[in-house]
């Protein structure tokens, strides 16, 4: 699905209006040569398959309202990526976490939720 013939509400519906600086334009050589070089780093090899996905995410930042919402956006990529296979398919690109693993290639902000101090654990 191209985003282009879609409007921002029917792209992000959950999406709620909060305060917050606008964020750059992502879909830059920049961000796309860092993602690149982090990838390489961490022996990922990068296919389409996985470019569509972090496409999906820099798309999210570029136009949402609430993007610190990890469950909203987790659910909106299940929901993307439902006929390859939903959550399956994602962390099968992405086997150490979808979110996480393109948060940390693309140096997005962190998510919220990211840890449960009340347990100890990072996740």
């Amino acid at each position: 699905m191209m985003f282009s013939d879609v409007s921002l509400d029917e792209m992000f519906p959950r999406a709620h209006a909060v305060m917050r600086a606008p964020l750059p334009n992502l879909k830059v050589d920049r961000v796309y040569d860092l993602i690149s070089k982090n990838a390489a780093e961490r022996g990922i090899t990068l296919t389409d398959a996985h470019m569509d996905v972090v496409n999906f995410v820099l798309d999210f930042y570029e136009h949402c309202d609430d993007c610190q919402n990890a469950r909203a956006l987790a659910d909106m990529m299940q929901e993307e990526f439902l006929r390859q296979g939903g959550r399956k398919y994602l962390y099968q690109l992405f086997p150490d976490g979808p979110l996480s693993t393109i948060h940390n290639l693309a140096d997005l902000p962190k998510l919220g939720n990211e840890s449960d101090k009340s347990f100890g654990t990072n996740w």
